[in-house]
């Protein structure tokens, strides 16, 4: 990205998290609120500052995000840090079986918005712990570059794809409603549910890894690790300084096959208490076609036409270019 580029990212207006609210119901109210869009569409959420939280973050958002900037993180954490539905429990499930040696499925990451931290204080180290929250809010020790983060992204088209499916199959779900729906939903820099929308989320790390020399960051791209998944396990491994046998290594990348993950997940290592009012033992609805392109089977015309133009609009023209594969 050359300077001029730079700046323009810069001085674009990003989310404003530090500005005041609207009023004071809007910071401390605890039950969730519906937006319900113009065709009966609705989306769950908590408000704060302006913008759209997950319905399940604990308590009042203000004081679980200001709990999450202070958590304590230890010189062996690692952080994973993804837009929801990229690929997160995939490379969670690598990266725990690197650190830990063993081949044992790890099923759902801690995800720090919605644990307490003196809950996340208590588990054992070696830890991987995972957010879905945009730059500005994840843990200032991570920001600091104190411990390693592993982003992940996806390829934004099959993500919003991902994103709906995923809401279609849990209980008591945060969206109602068709695709065009939550596609239009996609586009509102209100919506992302940890932060702002997709677009804000790339614009506000791409920042970040310009201007904060401390970071010490591997990115990964959704497609390149389908394409090359012994080569992201071996970065893995490099950017961790761990020293891990080839044959073992070898035994990770055929038990984080999609396959394989999506038949351990059925398993009792796939539930979770926090998500039990999901339903199905609170397993998370996570592995479904694991594959490159789907978009292309609920996008229309129009609507790819439309994010094509919000992409070059909210992203390219600030010299922002990840190079995506659609297919």
């Amino acid at each position: 990205m050359d300077a001029g580029k730079y700046d323009q990212l810069a001085n674009k207006p990003q989310v404003h998290y530090n500005r005041r609210a609207s009023s004071y119901e809007e910071v401390f109210k605890i039950k969730p609120q519906t937006s319900t869009d113009s065709h009966g569409n609705t989306l769950r959420f908590k408000p704060y500052k302006g913008l759209k939280f997950h319905p399940d973050i604990p308590g009042n958002v203000e004081d679980q995000l200001n709990d999450v900037s202070s958590l304590h993180l230890r010189p062996d954490d690692v952080l994973l840090c993804s837009f929801p539905k990229s690929g997160t429990h995939w490379v969670y499930n690598m990266i725990q079986m690197i650190q830990t040696e063993s081949l044992k499925y790890q099923g759902t990451p801690y995800m720090i918005e919605f644990h307490p931290s003196s809950e996340i204080d208590k588990l054992d180290s070696p830890r991987t712990l995972h957010t879905h929250l945009t730059y500005p809010l994840i843990p200032a020790m991570a920001r600091e570059g104190k411990v390693k983060i592993v982003h992940v992204l996806r390829n934004p088209k099959d993500t919003i794809v991902s994103y709906y499916e995923h809401y279609k199959r849990v209980v008591g779900t945060i969206y109602e409603g068709d695709f065009n729906g939550f596609f239009n939903f996609c586009l509102s820099d209100e919506f992302g549910l940890f932060g702002g929308s997709w677009f804000s989320y790339v614009r506000e790390w791409e920042k970040a890894k310009l201007s904060n020399q401390k970071l010490n960051v591997l990115f990964l791209k959704y497609e390149d690790i389908k394409q090359n998944l012994y080569g992201t396990i071996t970065r893995l491994v490099e950017f961790l300084q761990l020293n891990r046998p080839e044959s073992f290594l070898c035994e990770v990348k055929t038990a984080v096959e999609f396959a394989n993950l999506q038949k351990e997940h059925e398993t009792k290592a796939g539930e979770t208490k926090i998500w039990n009012s999901f339903g199905n033992g609170g397993r998370l609805p996570i592995y479904r076609k694991g594959c490159v392109g789907d978009w292309k089977n609920c996008f229309t015309v129009a609507q790819n036409e439309k994010f094509d133009a919000m992409l070059n609009k909210e992203v390219t023209e600030y010299g922002i270019d990840l190079n995506f594969l659609y297919e």
